[in-house]
Parts: structure tokens; C-alpha cells; sequence
């Protein structure tokens, strides 16, 4: 049945036709809101109606003049005419052409304007979910007739191209279409297959040919004096080789220093490399100092047996005197080792003969990342598969450099101890889904916000920047993320925004505490910047007002970017569409009436009332549930359906969950620090199964999120080998090149600057956590020249509150990003990267900017350190 043929029969006829009836009624759901509507839409007195008004009133729509809006029209037709007379069936069958063509155009203008091309043949209604009208067509042999005899009729060539004449010429369309759209997707598998073996085919005979590379590691011991250790280097370096010295040396990065003499400090181990050359009298061998020495500060005497080893690394560049030297074949470069202290020194060499130039390496690492971010932009393979061949491809530019890493080093690289505890995590949130919590806890968020949309969203991103706080955010998204994604079930709302939006709070409230996030912990626990007094109330100090700023513009940046409420919905209820069709007819009424006399004029503002009236509606069910009434039942039904299903098993689990988190503070105090976080989970997970004795563990297996340590572990590897080729050295020389270049009055501002903005446009693209290890050493870096004279405090809170905020930037570039992603995936909403970075990188940029203004101020204008 056509959606015109549609209108038709639905369409009241006049009684004296008797194809349908209308039926004027109340909602039995909701009696007092009708009933409030209805004394509200009374807004003429049958006294003000007059014969000239009621002409007006008689040429609208059928379905226009029996609304109870127009109630004082019909009253006062009815005294002075009687029930059906005024109305004369000649008006009746006008009528009945008007309502068709009437019909017809308000349903084209509002398929246009809602997009909806059909209305379904059940509809019980003309309005369906209107309060005022509900219309039954009645059975008509006729109208079945009829319709029959309008689908069997033959279209003209000349008819639009939907008519049914053209059916075969459409299917003929859409079948060449379909097949080359199926000879597109062939041809574009073939491509991918092809362009995947050849990278299969270079990684084999790469990886193949070149072996795995064992650096030399001695432990030494060196004498007091001068005269010290001389240690030879069998295998001479190729290109720039590197130094690695674990020893007790002070909390400070090592540099090579000849003049520079800024350190305060009772001694130093000095390595001074040496390359043999023979005299031409006598053929004799001498080594000559042919690169600057190394100094590296010694702690005092009294703790150089007692203190843990420091690691310190120094590489050297390869320099055309040194390279002519070594080509020598009878030619030897040793390491003359010695100290200025009176005691000998015990140290662990590690030598390094050919590491990869750093200019050449770092553009290697960018078309590594650049191949990264583009496939997955582009959505050609699923993001596990596109870390893993990456993570391969970033070895095997290693192994071209003749620097391949060994098994052991890439296990190593995996960081098996967060691998564990995500693991675990998602065990513990497993079984707690299984009691219903998070169904519970999702109807409980929709009470306390009453049904509305955002308050809602807001209430949801407050706790998780309050929880993240306090625990990481990579538990806190694992908790959080299942609540919130069932939350926008229940209110049938697209989950993926407020997922974005938890995700974007989780960063921002880690940043708050020195325990929030991998990199609060990474920098507060730095010992030259826990003797420098940053303290945990400090940190919270100086971060508090940034982290307020950033929640309070994400928080407006959401509303202003989905300021379109239907852009949050999955997909626009039923009734709410209904509602638009009916404001549309309405507003036609209004438009069809002109205001030339005062009769006129009242019937026109009798349906101006209306069409105002239904647009508050409109706007009230966009913001939520539409009346205390329907939310009342709605909640009813809701505690109903989602109760606790588990009581005891919830209690087991909420037990093992709090010993966890419990752990995790005391674990978080730096003194009382013994077992890492992994362990502590596994620990919660083995005393949960151990209570439950469920055998049923292959089952729980199976749902566990492989696809997500998957993903982490490749995506590890490849940001290890993408530090290894330079890419992250080259980041921190040019930061400090450029804050050096400042002159001595602007250079804080300028250091300020550079280190916030460099790591949080690093962090949003490479991960926020290698990036933050990389920064904070540059930061004690700058800080130990005194000379540069810079504040360590103002330089901190810069690195954390850039590296945190700037991990929001792309999907990847914190790991809560990536597990928020695979928990809404694994729900069956996908999280695309373009649609997060169209989302959240603007939002990022915005944050940064106002963590530039807060922190000139704070520490330029009013010198807060």
C-alpha cells in the first residue's frame, strides 16, 4: 500500500460516507496530562466564537477541527447548527478532495525534512503518541478494491523514476551496481592480499638473513686512581655505538662533560675512549684519547657499597677522523675507565657497537607511525592485525640497521606486568556482570538524573574524573565503561559519545593525583623530583585548578558539539517522530489562515496555542523522558526488569574488587611499595575463583578481551623499536634546542611552553607513556644546568598536565583510550578512529590551550613555585 494511498484511508471521512470514524479521546496512560493539555489548549470561550469564525473554522481539515483544542468551535457549531449541520455534504465531499491533496503534501514535506519514506501499514493512528486524535479505519471492500486496482495500473514511461512502471529498469540499475561494486571489492581484497605478501616476503628475507644481535656485558671492577681499568672493545663500532653503565651514581642524567664542572658533587667516573695507532719508527702501539670524556657524578663515599645501581647510557657519534682510524684493520679501541675517589668501584658495562642514526632512524619511525595511523584511518584491516604487522615492520627496520632485537627484549618490551593486570581486571568485571551490577547501577544513574539526557552524561563524567583520581584510569574505564554503554541502552541512546566522554574524564581526573595514571606515577615517583619537594599534597595542589578548567570545558565542549540532542540517540523514537509530522500539519493550519479580519485572527491564534504547546512537547521528550508520569513508570519497570540477579555471588566479588583496590592504594604509597599491580590482581582473581569453585573457567575465558592484549602488546613493541630508532630522541633535542635558544628572561615561559604542548601533541600521537619517561628525563636535564637557572615545579606540572590531557587527542594515544574502545566493540558498538578524532582532538587542543594560560599565570605573572 503506497504512503498516499495511506493517508487516504486513514483520512476521516464525513458521516454520511461512512468509510472510517474519528474517535476523540484521552491517553489511559497518562489522564492528567491530557487533561492539563486540553484545559490548557481552551484558550478561546465559546462566547468569542462568531458565525464568521466558525466559517473559518469549518474550511480546515477534519482532523484539525475535531481536536479538543477546538473544542469551543465545536460546541458552538454544534448549538447553533446542531451536530452535523453547517456542514453540508457537498462541504463534506471538498472536504474529502482538500484532506487528500493536504495529506499528500504534508507527507512529502515531512518525508523531506525527517528523512522517513514510508509509514508503516499498522499504524493505529494518523498521530501516532498524540494526545488528541486516535483514528479507526474501519474495513472497506471498496478501498481494498481500489488499491488493488492503483497497483495493477500501468505507468507511463514519463511517471518518476520510483513508480512502480519502472521496477524493472531500477532492478536492472541495481544490479549492474551491485556488480561492480562486488568487482570493486574484489579487486580491492587482491590489492590488499598482494600489498600484504609483499611485506610478508621483505620481513621473511630480512629477519631470515640478519641475526639477532647480543651485546657485550661485563661487570668491572675499578681501582681508585687514575691508572683505572683499561677494557678493549673486540668488536669495533660500525656507526654510533653506545655506552650503558650501572654503578652508584647520583639521581641525575649523565653528560658528557669536559669544562662543565655545574654538579656539585665528592667524585666521578670517567670513561675516556681510545683508539691504537702505530708509530712509524718502531712500529710501536699507543692509544691516543680521540673523543670527549665521559663524567658521570658519583654518589659519596660512605654510600657508594650501599646504594642500588643507577643505569646511565651515553652514545656517540661516529665522527670521519674516528671511522678513518677504525678502518684500520690492525687498529684497537678500548674504554680507559677510572675515578677520582679513593676507594675501587664496581660497575656493569654494557656495550652496544651499532645503533641506528638518529636522523635517518627517526624518519624510518615516522613513515612507520605515519603507515599506522593511515590503515587504521582508512578502517582496511581490524586494529590488532594492523599493530602486529606494524610491530613486525618496526623489527624489521631495526634488523636493516643490524640492530634486530632478541626474543628476550621483545618480551620485555610487552610489559607483561600491565598485560597481567588487564587481564585480570577484565576476570573481576566478568563475573561481576554476571550478578547484574552494572544493570543495577545503570538504572540507578537514570534515577538520581531524573531521566535527562545531560545530566545524565554529566553525572557519569564527574564520577569517572572523581574515581580515575583514585584509581587508574585504565580500572577506572574497565568499571565504568559496562555501566555507562547499558545506561545508554536503557535510555536508548548512541553509547559511543558518552564512551568518548568517559574516556576523555578518566585522563583528566589521573592527572589530579600522583596515583591516577601510569604517568602521574611515572613522574612523581622520580626520585630528583621527589627531593625537590613535590610531595602528593603539592602535586594535588597545582593540578587541581587545571584538571577543574579541562572538566568544565569538555563538559562544554559536549554540549556545544551535540548541541543537536537527536545526534545522541541511536535512533529517534517512534513517537518523537510522530510529533514532528503533527506540528507540521498544524503549522500548514496556521499558514492556510491569513489574518485579514479579527475571525480569522482567532482561530489562527486558537492554533498558534497548539502548535506551540506541541513544539514544548517536542523539546521536552528531545531532553528526555517527557512527564514525571512516564518517568515514574519507565523507572518502575526498569527496577523490574534489572535487579541484583546474584546476591551472593555479587558479595564474593565485591570482596576480591576491594581487596584489589585496597592493595592498589597501599601499593600507591611509595615506602610501602612491594608488589606490582599485576600481581596484586592476579592475586584478587585466584581468591575469587578459589571461593567460587566454578567450572566453568574455559567458559570465562572465551569472553575475556584478547583482541585488546593483543593490540596493547604489538602496539608495545612497535613504540619500543619506533624509541629505539630515534624518534623520541630527536623530539627531546629539539625541545631543548629550542628553549635554549630563548634569552634568560622569557626562557620559563618559554620552557613551559615547549614541554607542555611537545607532549601532549606527542602523547595523542605515540603512547603517552613512553613519551612521559622520554620528557621527564629532559626535564631534569634543563633543571640540572644551573646556569639555565629554570624551576623544576612549573616544568612538572607542564609534562603531567600535557602528557594526561594530550593522551585525549587520538583513540591510541593512552591505553584507557584503547580499552574503553574494546569494551564498546565487544558490546557491538564500534568506535572508529576518524570519529574520535573529529570528536576529541579539537576538545584536546582547547584543553592544552587553557593548561597554557593557567600555567603562565600561576607561575609567570604570580610566581607560584
Amino acid at each position: 500500500m503506497g504512503l498516499r494511498e495511506t493517508f487516504r484511508n486513514l483520512r476521516p471521512g464525513s458521516p454520511s460516507r461512512g468509510k472510517c470514524s474519528i474517535e476523540l479521546q484521552r491517553r489511559n496512560l497518562h489522564p492528567n496530562h491530557n487533561q492539563v493539555a486540553s484545559a490548557n489548549q481552551l484558550t478561546v470561550s465559546p462566547d468569542q466564537v462568531t458565525e464568521q469564525s466558525l466559517q473559518v473554522w469549518r474550511a480546515l481539515p477534519a482532523e484539525i477541527r475535531h481536536d479538543p483544542s477546538m473544542a469551543s468551535f465545536q460546541m458552538e457549531n454544534e448549538r447553533i447548527h446542531g451536530s452535523t449541520s453547517g456542514i453540508s455534504q457537498d462541504n463534506d465531499e471538498e472536504d474529502d478532495d482538500k484532506d487528500d491533496d493536504y495529506s499528500e503534501n504534508i507527507v512529502d514535506n515531512v518525508e523531506n525534512e525527517t528523512g522517513v519514506g514510508r509509514i508503516q501499514d499498522d499504524l493505529g493512528s494518523s498521530f501516532a503518541g498524540s494526545d488528541f486524535l486516535d483514528i479507526k479505519r474501519k474495513p472497506s471492500r471498496a478501498d481494498e478494491k481500489d488499491t488493488d486496482d492503483e497497483a495493477t495500473t500501468t505507468h507511463s514511461d514519463h511517471e518518476p523514476h520510483h513508480a512502480p512502471g519502472n521496477a524493472k529498469s531500477m532492478a536492472r540499475r541495481t544490479h549492474r551496481k551491485s556488480k561492480r561494486s562486488k568487482e570493486q571489492l574484489q579487486k580491492d581484497k587482491l590489492w590488499k592480499r598482494s600489498g600484504l605478501l609483499l611485506f610478508w616476503l621483505l620481513a621473511a628475507v630480512v629477519l631470515i638473513s640478519v641475526g639477532e644481535k647480543h651485546l657485550l656485558e661485563k661487570t668491572l671492577e675499578v681501582p681508585q686512581g687514575e691508572q683505572g681499568k683499561h677494557f678493549n672493545l673486540k668488536q669495533k663500532p660500525t656507526g654510533d655505538f653506545r655506552l650503558k653503565i650501572h654503578g652508584a651514581f647520583q639521581e641525575l642524567l649523565a653528560r658528557g662533560l669536559e669544562n662543565d664542572n655545574e654538579t656539585q658533587t665528592e667524585g666521578f667516573l670517567i670513561v675516556q675512549p681510545q683508539v691504537s695507532t702505530y708509530l712509524r719508527e718502531n712500529r710501536t702501539k699507543v692509544f691516543r684519547n680521540i673523543l670527549a670524556p665521559w663524567q658521570i657524578p658519583l654518589l659519596s663515599e660512605d654510600q657508594l657499597e650501599s646504594a642500588p645501581a643507577v643505569l646511565r647510557n651515553r652514545t656517540y657519534q661516529m665522527t670521519p677522523e674516528l671511522m678513518e682510524l677504525l678502518s684500520v684493520k690492525d687498529n684497537e679501541i678500548r674504554l680507559h675507565i677510572y675515578t677520582d675517589v679513593a676507594q675501587d668501584l664496581a660497575i656493569i658495562l654494557n656495550y652496544n657497537p651499532l645503533i641506528v642514526n638518529a636522523r635517518i632512524g627517526s624518519i624510518v619511525a615516522g613513515l612507520i607511525l605515519l603507515t599506522f595511523y593511515a590503515v587504521l584511518v582508512w578502517e582496511l584491516f581490524e586494529r590488532p592485525f594492523v599493530a602486529m604487522v606494524c610491530s613486525i615492520l618496526s623489527v624489521t627496520a631495526l634488523a636493516c640497521f643490524n640492530d634486530r632485537p632478541n626474543m628476550e627484549e621483545i618480551i620485555q618490551w610487552m610489559d607483561m606486568e600491565l598485560l597481567t593486570l588487564l587481564f585480570c581486571m577484565m576476570l573481576l568485571i566478568l563475573i561481576l556482570t554476571e550478578t547484574g551490577v552494572f544493570d543495577y547501577l545503570a538504572v540507578f544513574c537514570f534515577e538520581i538524573s531524573g531521566g535527562k539526557i545531560w545530566p545524565m552524561i554529566y553525572t557519569l563524567c564527574w564520577v569517572t574524573c572523581l574515581v580515575s583520581s583514585v584509581l587508574d584510569n585504565m580500572t577506572t574505564v574497565l568499571l565504568l565503561t559496562p555501566v555507562a554503554i547499558r545506561l545508554c541502552e536503557v535510555m536508548q541512546l548512541d553509547p559511543l559519545p558518552v564512551v568518548m566522554g568517559i574516556i576523555v574524564h578518566a585522563n583528566i581526573g589521573g592527572a589530579l593525583t600522583p596515583i591516577g595514571d601510569p604517568i602521574s606515577i611515572i613522574v612523581s615517583t622520580n626520585h630528583f623530583i621527589v627531593d625537590n619537594g613535590v610531595t602528593f599534597l603539592t602535586f594535588v595542589a597545582h593540578t587541581l585548578p587545571g584538571v577543574i578548567l579541562a572538566v568544565i570545558q569538555s563538559c562544554l565542549y559536549l554540549r556545544l558539539f551535540y548541541h543537536n540532542i537527536d545526534a545522541l540517540r541511536l535512533n529517534e523514537p517512534k513517537e518523537i517522530l510522530e510529533l514532528r509530522r503533527e506540528i507540521k500539519v498544524w503549522q500548514r493550519a496556521v499558514n492556510a489562515i491569513a489574518s485579514c479580519s479579527k475571525d480569522a485572527q482567532l482561530v489562527r491564534c486558537t492554533l498558534d496555542s497548539k502548535v506551540k504547546h506541541l513544539k514544548r512537547t517536542l523539546r521536552r521528550k528531545q531532553r528526555g523522558v517527557g512527564s514525571t508520569e512516564v518517568y515514574t513508570s519507565t523507572l518502575d519497570e526498569l527496577k523490574q526488569k534489572y535487579p541484583i540477579k546474584n546476591r551472593t555471588l555479587l558479595w564474593q566479588s565485591s570482596g576480591a574488587l576491594a581487596f584489589v583496590i585496597i592493595c592498589f592504594f597501599i601499593q600507591s604509597v611509595p615506602h610501602w611499595r612491594t608488589l606490582p599491580l599485576g600481581w596484586v590482581a592476579l592475586l584478587g582473581v585466584i581468591l575469587l575463583l578459589i571461593i567460587l569453585n566454578r567450572d566453568d573457567l574455559e567458559h570465562l575465558m572465551h569472553r575475556i578481551e584478547w583482541t585488546t592484549l593483543l593490540f596493547f602488546a604489538a602496539m608495545f613493541v612497535m613504540m619500543e623499536c619506533v624509541e629505539r630508532l630515534g624518534l623520541f630522541s630527536c623530539i627531546g633535542e629539539l625541545t631543548e634546542h629550542v628553549i635554549l635558544s630563548v634569552n634568560e628572561r622569557h626562557r620559563l615561559a618559554m620552557a613551559i611552553f615547549m614541554i607542555l604542548w611537545t607532549s601532549a601533541l606527542a602523547s595523542s600521537i605515540l603512547d603517552s607513556i613512553p613519551v612521559t619517561a622520554m620528557m621527564v628525563k629532559l626535564v631534569i636535564s634543563l633543571v640540572a644546568k644551573e646556569s639555565l637557572g629554570l624551576p623544576l615545579q612549573p616544568l612538572v606540572w607542564a609534562l603531567t598536565l600535557g602528557a594526561s590531557l594530550g593522551g585525549n587527542g587520538t583513540l591510541y594515544g593512552a591505553s584507557a583510550n584503547v580499552i574503553a574502545a574494546g569494551i564498546a566493540e565487544q558490546h557491538g558498538y564500534k568506535l572508529s578512529f576518524t570519529r574520535y578524532l573529529k570528536t576529541v582532538f579539537p576538545m584536546m587542543l582547547g584543553q592544552i590551550t587553557l593548561m597554557t594560560i593557567y600555567l603562565m599565570v600561576a607561575h609567570i605573572v604570580f610566581g607560584w613555585h
